[in-house]
């Protein structure tokens, strides 16, 4: 397998002029200047922090003459999406005296803030640090936020999978200084022990960005095939127990590269939990050296393997590994996602809550359901546990026989749905921030996320399905931030006021959606599938789900 070599991309040459991830960032955020210089920019990724302005003034202020709203978006790295009641109440004062009020989760289990100014960056930092959390290696070229199912860490009997997303996360972060240094301590600390970079970072890190996901062995709530590496748990009969190994995932595409393409990862091998990280490590090698660097549309492990072929990639691995890899393991037959919603008894007579949260933000809505001051108030006053799902959504774990009641009454009080309440659309749909922070973004995504989902459900309704799960997901861009490639509806930014639409997921995430409509309007929408669903009434089997039955009949 050889790459054709060409003028690498301005962002390579940053990357490897930045004195690992240093380069004049420590000058830019003290600067009169109310943004940073496109160098810092890219460094400012790997740190957890992108650069944006705020979009719904920026033509105003362009016509005034003013400069653009220069704000700042950081994504905490929480492994498995693991937080105490202590730092989630750090986070929550963060998002009052630093951000714009509210907490936002992702769909990679991370946190993320929006609003915040360049001279609130550091003391961001500092705040962070203080409960043992980082936006370090949240974004950037490098293994971003493990992602594992939160049954691995909620129900006990899992052994090693309890702790993988902090081991994984430990194992692969970038060891350079460059964040504490330039962001919590403010100068070098003689104290704090020294260490070169990771080998398989080198000076310029990999090509672009890396994720991994655990999966349960029968619950693919993480998406396990839209990874780069996946792991699903499995016990080999010669070897015992481990993982079968998914390498090639991923599902952004970009409207300007037709040869950019959404991909499910394949299954590459068997490990043991012993060698895991030694397996990874050498996929992470691999891809370093032969990953595109020249054009960053296609620089995603996915296309290094859908150009070679899985066969040519395995053998790079194997050389760098120093031995063959087994054959993987089929893929589990009984593998589905679940939301984790509402409340559940765990073994050791403890509960759990899994509560909805609209397009992932938590806030307070005046005249609404206050979700922010309820989580606050149960951090606060009970010993639990949060545990950020890859819905979006958030579990409260370790809660005792005589707070349940207490709890149920709190979220009544504050106007919190729990998923009895909830509509079948609502409670599967996706989406990612978009207008007015992203500058990816076309259109809308998470504002105008109710708006469809109210028409869905009333399209449904009508039709007498409203009982029938519907899966969901919004994006503003074709990047695919909230996975609408996979989904049963898809609904993808393309242009200012029109989206196009895909069909034909399903949950269990291994089967990508095709496209069915381009350039609608989201008010178009239920009325375009309105058909299908009068067809899903009348023709469907029992218990079929609407993205199999759309993949079984076809559009026509």
């Amino acid at each position: 397998m050889t790459t054709e070599t060409k003028t690498e991309s301005a962002v390579e040459s940053v990357k490897r002029a930045s004195n690992y991830l240093r380069g004049d960032l420590a000058n830019d955020l003290t600067n009169e200047n109310l943004s940073v210089t496109n160098d810092s920019e890219q460094l400012l990724k790997f740190h957890g922090i992108y650069a944006q302005d705020n979009r719904d003034v920026r033509r105003e202020r362009t016509l005034a003459g003013q400069a653009v709203d220069y704000i700042f978006m950081i994504r905490v790295v929480v492994p498995g999406g693991r937080l105490s009641s202590e730092q989630w109440l750090a986070l929550d004062d963060i998002s009052s005296s630093i951000a714009d009020g509210s907490i936002r989760l992702t769909t990679r289990q991370a946190v993320q803030f929006h609003g915040v100014v360049k001279g609130d960056l550091r003391d961001l930092a500092r705040s962070l640090d203080r409960q043992f959390l980082s936006s370090f290696g949240g974004c950037g070229d490098v293994v971003r936020n493990v992602v594992t199912c939160p049954t691995l860490q909620l129900e006990n009997g899992h052994g090693p999978l309890e702790g993988i997303a902090g081991q994984l996360r430990e194992t692969f972060r970038s060891t350079s200084e460059a964040h504490w240094e330039i962001f919590v301590n403010g100068e070098k600390a003689v104290s704090r022990e020294q260490f070169e970079e990771r080998p398989f970072y080198g000076e310029t890190y990999l090509p672009r960005k890396f994720k991994i996901a655990v999966a349960h062995p029968r619950d693919n709530c993480v998406d396990v095939f839209a990874q780069d590496v996946g792991l699903i748990p499995g016990e080999h009969r010669d070897v015992g127990v481990g993982f079968t190994l998914l390498v090639g995932g991923g599902l952004g595409r970009s409207y300007a590269n037709a040869d950019t393409f959404a991909h499910l990862a394949q299954p590459l091998t068997f490990v043991t939990y012993d060698e895991t990280e030694e397996v990874i490590a050498a996929i992470i090698a691999t891809y370093r050296d032969l990953g595109n660097r020249t054009d960053r549309k296609r620089a995603r492990m996915k296309y290094l393997i859908a150009d070679h072929g899985l066969a040519a990639f395995q053998e790079e691995v194997e050389q760098r590994l120093g031995r063959q890899l087994r054959a993987p393991l089929k893929v589990p037959r009984d593998f589905d996602a679940d939301d984790h919603l509402g409340w559940r008894q765990l073994a050791d007579g403890t509960w759990q809550v899994g509560v909805r949260v609209g397009a992932g933000r938590v806030k307070d809505v005046e005249g609404g359901a206050t979700l922010r001051s309820a989580l606050r108030h149960i951090a606060t006053n009970h010993a639990v546990t949060f545990f950020i799902t890859p819905q979006q959504d958030l579990i409260v774990s370790g809660v005792s026989e005589v707070d349940r009641d207490v709890i149920d009454a709190l979220f009544q009080e504050h106007r919190v749905r729990l998923d009895g309440e909830l509509g079948n659309v609502e409670r599967h749909a996706l989406a990612c921030p978009a207008l007015p922070t992203c500058s990816q973004a076309l259109t809308e995504a998470e504002r105008r996320l109710p708006e469809l989902v109210a028409g869905l459900e009333d399209a449904l309704q009508r039709r007498q399905l409203a009982r029938r799960p519907l899966q969901l997901r919004m994006t503003g861009c074709p990047n695919g931030c909230a996975r609408p490639a996979i989904a049963e509806i898809g609904v993808v930014g393309r242009t200012k006021s029109t989206y196009d639409l895909y069909l034909g997921g399903r949950t269990r995430g291994d089967r990508l959606a095709s496209l069915y409509r381009e350039k609608v309007t989201l008010e178009e929408i239920p009325d375009i599938l309105g058909p299908l669903f009068d067809r899903w009434s009348a023709e469907g089997e029992l218990d079929e789900s609407f993205g199999d039955f759309v993949n079984r009949v076809g559009f026509s």
